[in-house]
């Protein structure tokens, strides 16, 4: 992650999170016990709720057990705005990646696809019907950072740069690098090549982190509301204090308490 970053918002932005969930009541009372969120129904009554902190839009949230995307696992999923869609799923195949469903419209918001990326990360793009003019809310729970953990991020790397059209920045580290994702404002997030500890298992993916005011009491409410932390509290210089967890119902996340400027 990249210290104090600005965030990037419009085109080549991550513009909304949404949790996928096999029980999604579980979930709404796992996180509004942990976050204080707060869950509006929209749409079909039962199917989709909008995540809110306070007043202010979060995401959504999603229930799983739907026909029409086949068999999912609760997980969360993170979406990137372009310019157009249907141009932008028409190039995924050539570069060695996959678009998983066709574009499809959601009313009054804009139009998505999903698609796995060449090393095997899931990601959705989306061309909104109005895109952002003005960086998103940075407050505790809102999130404040994406990251790509990649099992070949050289290659990964390049076909964002190409599809999203973003620069990138190497920032050396002593046992990596890392890279920033940049568009035309600023950070829209990060990535870097699986670390070799990290279980052969786990495959590629992108991984959301949420602002929390102070993360060693918010994991214990984790463990109090029935979620499981995964990778302990763990203090990055600069950046601030992290941590990974899981919800009741199997979906990971990150929360982070940002070190503040002096």
């Amino acid at each position: 992650m990249s210290e104090q970053p600005k965030p990037a918002f419009g085109p080549g932005s991550f513009v909304w999170f949404e949790l996928c969930s096999k029980d999604h009541k579980a979930a709404q009372a796992f996180y509004s016990k942990v976050l204080g969120w707060k869950f509006e129904p929209w749409g079909p009554p039962g199917a989709y709720w909008m995540i809110k902190a306070g007043d202010k839009g979060v995401g959504g949230l999603m229930d799983c057990n739907t026909p029409e995307w086949g068999e999912l696992p609760s997980m969360w999923s993170y979406y990137i705005d372009v310019e157009n869609i249907n141009e932008a799923a028409a190039r995924v195949p050539a570069m060695g990646a996959k678009v998983m469903h066709p574009p499809t419209d959601i009313p009054e918001v804009g139009r998505f696809a999903p698609i796995q990326d060449p090393a095997g990360a899931f990601v959705n793009i989306m061309t909104l019907k109005q895109h952002a003019t003005e960086a998103p809310c940075a407050e505790p729970g809102h999130f404040l950072w994406v990251e790509l953990m990649s099992r070949d991020f050289k290659r990964a790397k390049a076909f964002y740069s190409e599809l999203i059209g973003w620069k990138t920045m190497d920032m050396p580290m002593p046992e990596m690098v890392y890279t920033l994702f940049q568009n035309q404002h600023g950070n829209a997030g990060g990535g870097m090549q699986m670390p070799p500890q990290v279980p052969a298992e786990v495959p590629s993916h992108w991984m959301g982190y949420i602002h929390v005011a102070d993360i060693d009491k918010t994991l214990k409410a984790v463990e109090t509301a029935g979620g499981k932390i995964l990778m302990p509290a763990m203090d990055v210089p600069n950046v601030g204090r992290m941590a990974a967890i899981m919800d009741p119902t199997g979906a990971t996340v990150s929360l982070m308490t940002p070190q503040m400027p002096a």
